[in-house]
């Protein structure tokens, strides 16, 4: 442990110390105000305040309540609030139901919103006073007050403490538990084993995740603390383990009675017993009184919630359902400050470079590695929050960087120019920590490092309490306010489900999944003109799972006007002109969208609608004049793209659901096709050798009711054996009445028909009068044809006799096109 500066210096420490926990209660108090209610304050409110109003604890849901306790006790001063015994849903104990009532949301939100939310970050003050003086106590005053500063201006740390919610609780004191602990480790006596106990069952008081302090807390004992305690080591360890657990039962108001019947993940293989082998939970119902029985009411619905794959969750621009062990490490990656994270690996270097205390090691990593390893597991992916814990030992972790004495060996000249440049590399990165925290002001929850382009970009990898938890309505009505948009021109929806916007001085038409809004977004796939304004967890169908999760996936192919709170994102819809006028749908393996489906997902009843086999066509519906939009499976074969990748995608669905996962596609009218070529036109009657002799045309040449536009040859030299891709390009003259098809062939050197490659995938059904279809023609050789030149030719012929069209041009006659010779090769 480095020496201890002189008493002077302490004080000066001490006073940055608390000017660092000033500005981290400045930021954190002067950002409340300015943040709408987010989704789990609600119920967190409810809950606590009601257990402080009747000591019923019947609301306790997924965690116990230490963190709502100290939270809400101030609504007691209030007498606006109703009893919860008066309330629907109290005898239930149905907590949403409970806190959704009219007479709970009848209350003014900030009124019992605000008063709970300055209290947390006097939670957030006592967690940046033990970091303070444990990285004081290990390494000196100076890495206490460097790791205080980080600490202070961590975005994240900010976001959880200027919300009503549980997560910043839990971390602070996870961090006093582990503080107390190593303190009982390192000078085990009756005062330190007190308080060592005392902090573990606050801790376990706050949230069921701090759970795992407990095999943390008695494996560190057994493998480290009985060296040094010799004297009645099992005794102690039960003292302490006793001490947390009257603590827990002191939070619940000293409770006692019979457990409700509650739930604990069932082992793996059957071990509990052979008949709850394939169950994933086992159900516990105790006969007799315990302590705290609610304590163990959340264990229900927690492990429930861990155990099934059925929430969706967005993640690097993909929704996805069950399980990513990378979630956590891209979460942990996108929203750390940079700063943090290069010191982070910076420690890690230095630490194994030159290693100190294993002990030390061993305390700082052993919770860290526990808890992101136990969120690899989880299949809750809900945020950044569940990870809040490790960040004060993370800071702890490099909190050395600050304590080392670099360059100790050097000359002192050399030595002092070491120790400045370290120290001014630590301060420059602090202090960009601190520009990145005061940036985001006030909406620190949409935090976002220069890896994922800022708070601003967000949106685009995550989701939920990430970047949107319905923080940004007040923001927007504010932003709706300045611009004179507050009316019904404008459309919102918002990841608040029970909040109206009205209750913020918004005056929107809803959209999904808003009260009062339709359950589908109209016209989805085409939306009305109108400012549309979305909010990042709703635009990923966070909240529409029961309907549609992607009917906002419009949205998803296009950049927001305007973002408003990092979260609210604005787009400006207008008519487009000219107006589409058509539908084609490719039928391949199966047609995506039914009449009735189009009609109201693009919002139009007149639009033509055509069907065509994308498998060995393509279609221009009006020759491309006009704008419409190509409807395909997303399992359309591939060659598709190369027509689709001058076109936008619009609209995708990548799940089953009412029909099959389908691609749609915008055409501006601006499509473009090879045209162009020579041709040989002949009678068949006549001889290859002087058909090719005859002078080429230059197309277009017509047949009948179509027009030979051009063509393409993927390969004019082949092997025996090998295919060739051959499209012809035409252009509907006019509808025929009888059924056709295109005639292509690959001629021998003596004109026999060697290879052919007919078809016509775009029915005459669907035609109108300068449509331009590509026709895909693919052409086999033989394993037996000999080398030589061959001729391709094309054509178009009556399916019912077979007669071939007469080519209608005045340069030549004849019922055939030879277009290109093919080189044979052995």
């Amino acid at each position: 442990m480095p020496n201890h500066p002189s008493k002077p210096r302490n004080t000066i420490y001490t006073l940055g110390a608390a000017l660092l926990l000033g500005i981290l209660y400045a930021q954190a108090i002067t950002s409340i105000p300015h943040l709408s209610m987010t989704s789990d304050e609600d119920l967190h409110v409810a809950s606590g305040y009601s257990a402080l109003r009747t000591g019923d604890l019947r609301l306790i849901e997924e965690h116990p309540e230490l963190i709502k306790f100290w939270m809400t006790w101030p609504l007691l001063l209030s007498s606006q609030f109703p009893d919860p015994r008066q309330v629907p849903g109290w005898k239930s104990a149905d907590l949403p139901f409970f806190v959704h009532s009219k007479e709970w949301r009848s209350i003014p939100l900030d009124s019992w919103v605000i008063p709970c939310r300055i209290l947390i970050p006097l939670l957030a003050l006592l967690l940046g006073a033990f970091l303070f003086r444990w990285a004081s106590d290990w390494f000196g005053p100076r890495a206490g007050l460097f790791a205080l500063a980080l600490l202070a201006f961590d975005p994240n740390i900010l976001a959880h403490a200027t919300v009503a919610t549980i997560d910043l609780g839990t971390t602070c004191f996870i961090f006093i538990a582990m503080y107390g602990l190593q303190r009982l480790l390192r000078w085990p006596s009756r005062a330190n084993l007190i308080g060592a106990g005392i902090a573990l069952g606050l801790a376990l008081s706050a949230k069921i995740s701090a759970l795992i302090l407990l095999p943390i807390s008695i494996g560190l004992i057994l493998g480290w603390g009985l060296a040094r305690w010799r004297k009645l080591p099992a005794i102690r360890i039960l003292a302490y383990l006793s001490i947390a657990g009257v603590t827990v039962w002191a939070v619940h108001r000293f409770e006692f009675g019979t457990p409700p019947e509650f739930s604990v993940p069932a082992p793996p293989f059957g071990l509990w017993h052979p008949q709850e082998e394939g169950k994933r939970t086992i159900d516990i119902q105790l006969s007799f009184p315990i302590p705290a029985p609610s304590y163990l009411r959340p264990f229900t619905k927690v492990g429930r919630h861990v155990l099934k794959d059925t929430s969706m969750t967005f993640l690097l621009g993909e929704s996805f359902y069950g399980r990513r062990w990378y979630f956590f490490p891209v979460v942990f990656a996108l929203k750390t400050p940079l700063p943090a994270l290069i010191l982070t690996v910076i420690a890690l270097l230095f630490a194994l470079l030159r290693p100190q205390q294993r002990w030390r090691e061993l305390v700082l990593a052993i919770l860290p590695v526990s808890y992101l390893g136990t969120s690899l597991l989880s299949s809750i992916y809900l945020g950044y929050r569940h990870l809040l814990p490790i960040l004060p030992f993370m800071y702890l972790f490099i909190a050395r960087l600050a304590g080392s004495r670099a360059g100790k060996d050097q000359p002192v000249k050399q030595r002092t120019f070491l120790r400045w440049s370290a120290t001014l590399a630590l301060v420059s990165l602090v202090i960009w920590q601190a520009i990145s925290a005061l940036q985001v002001w006030p909406f620190y929850l949409t935090f976002f490092n220069e890896i994922a382009g800022g708070p601003r970009n967000g949106y685009r990898y995550l989701a939920d309490s990430n970047v949107d938890w319905g923080q940004g309505l007040k923001a927007l009505g504010d932003y709706l306010e300045e611009r004179g948009w507050n009316n019904v021109q404008t459309k919102l929806s918002s990841y608040t489900l029970f909040i109206r916007p009205a209750r913020y001085g918004i005056n929107a038409t809803p959209l999904p999944p808003l009260v009062n809004a339709p359950s589908m977004l109209p016209t989805r796939f085409n939306p009305a003109p109108g400012t549309y304004i979305i909010s990042a967890s709703t635009l990923r169908g966070l909240q529409l799972q029961t309907t549609d999760p992607e009917m906002y996936n419009w949205f998803w192919h296009r950049e927001p006007d305007d973002i408003v709170a990092n979260a609210m994102l604005v787009y400006h819809v207008t008519e487009r002109t000219p107006k589409p006028t058509w539908v084609a749908q490719c039928t391949t393996p199966v047609t995506p969208l039914e009449t009735d489906q189009i009609e109201d997902g693009f919002g139009q009843s007149d639009l033509r609608v055509i069907g065509f086999d994308c498998a060995t066509s393509w279609l221009y519906p009006t020759g491309g004049k006009s704008p419409g939009w190509f409807a395909l499976s997303r399992d359309a074969p591939a060659w598709t793209q190369r027509y689709l990748g001058v076109m936008r995608l619009s609209y995708e669905q990548k799940r089953a659901g009412f029909s099959p996962p389908f691609r749609i596609y915008e055409d501006e009218g601006h499509a473009s096709w090879p045209q162009g070529g020579q041709a040989h036109i002949a009678p068949s009657a006549l001889a290859l050798r002087e058909a090719v002799a005859t002078p080429p045309l230059e197309l277009p040449v017509t047949f009948d009711s179509l027009t030979l536009l051009g063509y393409t040859l993927d390969r004019p030299t082949l092997k025996p054996g090998e295919t060739t891709l051959l499209e012809t390009i035409w252009r509907v003259e006019s509808v025929p009445e009888r059924l056709l098809s295109v005639m292509v062939h690959v001629l021998g050197p003596d004109g026999r028909v060697v290879a052919q490659g007919d078809g016509l995938g775009v029915p005459i059904e669907s035609w109108q009068l300068g449509d331009v279809f590509v026709q895909r023609h693919s052409l086999t050789l033989p394993q037996a044809v000999s080398p030589g030149v061959y001729w391709i030719q094309t054509g178009v012929y009556w399916l019912d006799d077979g007669e071939r069209w007469p080519a209608r041009d005045q340069r030549a006659t004849g019922d055939r096109a030879l277009l290109v010779p093919l080189e044979i090769h052995p």
